[in-house]
């Protein structure tokens, strides 16, 4: 695997110094991958798997700090003449609503002084600066600056890299620090060690106490989803996927639902954030990705049903949290450390990927779910109304370790497959979605990668395979759309297909899996009740998008 390693500015005070940082070591920008690799080796920041990857463990953090993330509720900020009371959905922990917390001015400048000092006192700091967002509609210069060289090839990893061209006249418009070391005290009230704090006014994110990479990729992706959709442009937390014909497909997924590797069947564009361009100017770019790398998942990770993953591993590549022997050779089924193994790398590791990164209208939108109760179809076609449904709810069960202290799956609702990421007020995402739809003629299907069957230890999960073919025979528009094809599932309110090509159809059926009818129905009608219990705490559903949702059915 070819890596372009930009050149080594050894003097780069003058990045950081609008920022108060005054470094005590050298300020490397931009550095090639070599660099990096020694530099986090040399200051015992990670280790080099035999495989090649660099490996740094990021406990007690081994996932999203899910009750440290933040935006500066400034009341002086005003966005398209609104100030940000109107236009963000402000989390309430007091009712368990833990995302888009505000912190006060006050609070967000203390602890943004305390990581300036720390940057400005660790000796060598590492800038990596490059691109969110590939069109010049959603384009946006980033710079990140921190402590942590694992970080800055990270982001030389994920963000789209600049042309050495652009280098010199480069200013970014959004700046991350970012110092793992710098820990929040009890008077920051910030619910954890960790802090991740947006500064929509003054572009800036603040990372401290976890070096989860994550961090880094979502805190953009937050900004992207407030600053585009107020544009018109629609965001989702996504992958898309182009097949032979050129069609293509949008698939959305909270974390653990397959989303990268099902984004990697067919010529994967994107694995997990994308912009979709309505009304965007050029046809073959409706769809683009925001991103130049992956940042896929490894739990029980096989190269022969996740190829594109599992080969994409190498040097240069970053990885979190991974057990490994100690002769280096990493065990993918080994989750004694987190379920939540990280491995980030560039999208030319994968030959498949689209170079573009973009592709046309999707002809399809899959709703990636995973789910506990063993009742939903692996595959089943929505209704318009059901789809907004089900986009607004945001259905899947959380995974071992993709949040700190989950520790088995637990039934939850993300609207948008993507909460946590998106600020803005719902009917902001629900109205482009709609609009996508009647623009394009998009068709909507709900995809469920979980388990199926009643709740035993040995039940199995959707075949990473099948999932594979469902996806390709979705987005190439190869299932046969008559009635015939079709049953209706009258608790769901979907339409389940009885043939899929490539997969068997017995596995179509969850019934099929349960030999106990009664069992089932009460599942079902149980997981249904959920459902309308979530929608009840939706704002601003119309009528009749609540009626298209699932409904116990008593007998």
């Amino acid at each position: 695997m070819a890596i372009q390693n930009a050149s080594v500015f050894t003097d780069g005070r003058s990045l950081v110094g609008e920022w108060d940082i005054r470094p005590s070591g050298v300020v490397y920008r931009n550095a090639g991958v070599d660099t990096l690799y020694q530099a986090a080796v040399q200051r015992g920041q990670a280790t080099v798997l035999n495989n090649g990857a660099l490996l740094q463990g990021t406990g007690p953090f081994f996932g999203r700090a899910a009750k440290s993330s933040f935006y500066v509720d400034d009341p002086d900020v005003r966005f398209n003449g609104k100030p940000l009371s109107e236009l963000i959905a402000w989390g309430n922990p007091a009712e368990g609503q833990w995302d888009n917390l505000p912190m006060t001015p006050a609070t967000y400048h203390r602890l943004r002084a305390r990581v300036v000092e720390r940057l400005s006192s660790c000796g060598d700091l590492y800038v990596n600066d490059g691109w969110s967002g590939r069109t010049a509609r959603s384009r946006m210069g980033v710079r990140l600056i921190s402590e942590n060289a694992m970080g800055a090839l990270f982001a030389h990893n994920i963000f789209l890299r600049l042309q050495h061209e652009e280098l010199a006249d480069f200013s970014p418009e959004w700046t991350i620090l970012q110092a793992p070391s710098v820990k929040a005290e009890a008077a920051d009230q910030t619910n954890s060690d960790a802090f991740i704090i947006v500064d929509l006014g003054g572009r800036v994110v603040v990372i401290g106490g976890t070096a989860y990479n994550g961090q880094i990729k979502k805190s953009m992706f937050c900004v992207q989803n407030f600053r585009l959709p107020l544009k018109g442009i629609l965001t989702m937390h996504a992958g898309a996927s182009e097949g032979e014909g050129g069609l293509s497909a949008v698939h959305a997924g909270l974390s653990g639902t397959g989303k990268t590797t099902l984004s990697n069947t067919g010529f994967p564009v994107a694995d997990d954030q994308i912009v979709v361009d309505i009304h965007g100017d050029d046809p073959e770019a409706v769809i683009s990705n925001m991103e130049g790398g992956q940042y896929a998942k490894t739990e029980n990770l096989r190269q022969d049903k996740e190829p594109e993953t599992y080969n994409a591993i190498g040097y240069g590549t970053t990885a979190e949290n991974l057990w490994h022997d100690a002769a280096g050779d990493v065990d993918y089924n080994n989750g004694s450390i987190t379920a939540n193994g990280r491995v980030g790398y560039p999208l030319e590791f994968v030959p498949t990927a689209k170079a573009s990164g973009c592709a046309r209208a999707p002809s399809n939108i899959t709703f990636l779910t995973a789910d506990g109760f063993g009742v939903l179809p692996p595959v089943a076609r929505l209704s318009i109304e059901g789809g907004k449904f089900h986009f607004a709810a945001g259905f899947t069960s959380k995974m071992p370790g993709t949040e700190k202290g989950i520790t088995e799956p637990v039934p939850t609702f993300s609207a948008f497959f993507g909460k946590p990421f998106m600020p803005l007020k719902p009917i902001y995402y629900m109205d482009l979605l709609a609009e996508l739809i009647q623009t394009h003629g998009t068709h909507v299907w709900l995809v469920n990668t979980g388990w199926l069957g009643p709740n035993t230890p040995d039940r199995g999960r959707v075949d990473i395979l099948a999932s594979k073919a469902i996806i390709n025979a979705v987005r190439d528009n190869k299932i046969d759309l008559s009635d015939d094809n079709f049953w209706f599932d009258p608790v769901f309110k979907m339409h389940v297909p009885k043939v899929v090509p490539g997969v068997d159809p017995a596995l179509l059926d969850p019934r099929n899996v349960w030999t106990d009818k009664a069992a089932y129905r009460s599942a079902a009608n149980k997981l249904a009740a959920i459902f309308q219990k979530a929608a009840a705490k939706l704002p601003d559903m119309p009528a009749d998008v609540l009626k298209a949702g699932p409904a116990p059915i008593e007998g």
